[in-house]
């Protein structure tokens, strides 16, 4: 290190010696040991050509935000491809241009991603309109630099003006047409709804009074259906080769059976059933094993946020609880009253048994009920469950009540008019102002 500091200083003390020339006539052995010294900091010096500083430049002017990063990029990357072997050893900011290939890597992906939305939906879809706004929207966050890996096509497409293939009346008569005992009606409810909210987003519309309650109604029979046939899919699944007995899967049979066609058809694992019918498994004599637990449809789906139900001051919500659920993800739930219930991800809830979690949350002036149960016992967590409540006074304090009803010191934190609650179990707070 020594030596090259002393080197760096010789240079800069040497600068003349960059034009320095060998002499034309012979020189004496003193002469030659008198200039060996200034020829090795030419060497040196040399390594700070043009080509050098010209490279250092172009990286520098490298801005991964611009419209021009690609091309400030191709320009340093093949001035510096360039460049002798000796001479790559002086670009000080060489870091610097690898992060910005790295860069390059990162945008191309994110391009890649917003084309393949975009491509999902054809042009003659009804959901072709909503699909290209949702992109646009999308393609809107980028920077100018992101923006520039997007083909000129899928610009072009996301940069114009277009409108929703369709029409209020085309609508309407979709809405009209709805029968729920068509075998395509969950897609012809679906393709309305898709339609309406294309044209609300186009502009605002008015539909004939009583249309759009046609629609809601047949939107509440989807969901009926979809009810119906999760409970016989889960009946399905539950029939195991070796515990499951005959009754057991006639039983699954009649519920099936019972099913309209329409809701028959959503029974995924239909085929299971149609093997232990045929006989493909022997069914034991007697006894029945454990069943898989029979899972909430309209469970919080984890890693996303879920509006709480509401009846009267109390929110709820169910978590399915199971080895086939994601157990990375916490659980967010939303109330109107200014409440968010977080829930750790299942992977460290310490209960062994399956089933659904009932969460509640109940608001009565300043008192805040909270309850967590599984099976109708209290969950336990290895991290703590968080209630955040907003729109409070930065001077308002919160207290628990013991079981005795006696108030006890709260575990919470607070940022700006935002409280925090933490807790591991069930329990009853004070808010006090």
């Amino acid at each position: 290190m020594k030596n090259k500091r002393k080197l760096a200083l010789l240079a800069l003390v040497a600068v003349p010696s960059l034009i320095y020339t060998a002499p034309t006539t012979s020189a004496s052995a003193a002469d030659i040991t008198g200039h060996s010294k200034t020829a090795y900091i030419y060497d040196y010096t040399y390594y700070y050509n043009a080509n050098v500083s010209n490279v250092v430049r172009l990286i520098s002017n490298i801005n991964d935000t611009t419209s021009s990063f690609q091309s400030a990029l191709d320009a340093a990357n093949k001035a510096y491809d360039e460049l002798t072997e000796t001479e790559k050893q002086y670009v000080t900011n060489y870091s610097t241009l690898s992060n910005h290939r790295l860069t390059r890597v990162a945008y191309r992906k994110l391009a890649d991603q917003i084309e393949e939305k975009l491509a999902s939906v054809e042009s003659t879809s009804v959901n072709y309109y909503q699909n290209v706004m949702e992109t646009k929207d999308w393609y809107n966050t980028l920077n100018a630099a992101q923006k520039s890996f997007v083909s000129p096509e899928s610009q072009r497409i996301l940069t114009s003006y277009i409108t929703p293939n369709t029409s209020i009346d085309k609508v309407v008569n979709k809405i009209k047409l709805l029968n729920s005992s068509r075998i395509t009606f969950h897609q012809d409810v679906a393709d309305a709804r898709a339609e309406l909210n294309a044209l609300r987003r186009f502009s605002y519309i008015y539909l004939p009074v009583g249309i759009e309650q046609i629609l809601l109604d047949a939107e509440q029979l989807v969901a009926k259906d979809k009810a119906a046939a999760k409970e016989v899919e889960n009946a399905i699944a539950a029939l195991s080769p070796k515990t499951s007995t005959a009754k057991d899967v006639q039983a699954a049979k009649t519920a099936f059976e019972a099913l309209t066609p329409v809701q028959q058809q959503l029974v995924p694992n239909v085929w299971t059933l149609v093997d232990f019918v045929n006989g493909k498994y022997d069914s034991p004599n007697k006894g029945k094993g454990t069943k898989k637990p029979i899972l909430s449809d309209t469970a919080a789906v984890p890693g996303k946020t879920t509006a709480m139900t509401k009846n009267k001051n109390t929110y709820t919500a169910k978590i399915n609880v199971a080895d086939t659920e994601n157990s990375a993800d916490r659980f967010v739930l939303t109330t109107k009253s200014n409440m968010t219930v977080i829930i750790p991800p299942l992977g460290t809830l310490l209960n062994e048994d399956t089933g659904v979690m009932e969460i509640s949350i109940t608001k009565k002036s300043n008192r805040i009920t909270f309850q967590a149960t599984l099976n109708n016992k209290p969950v336990e967590f290895e991290a703590n469950m968080e209630i955040i409540i907003n729109n409070l006074s930065p001077n308002a304090s919160i207290v628990r009540t013991n079981t005795f009803g006696k108030p006890v010191p709260a575990d919470y934190t607070v940022e700006g008019n935002r409280h925090f609650i933490q807790t591991s179990s069930s329990a009853s707070f004070l808010i006090q102002e």
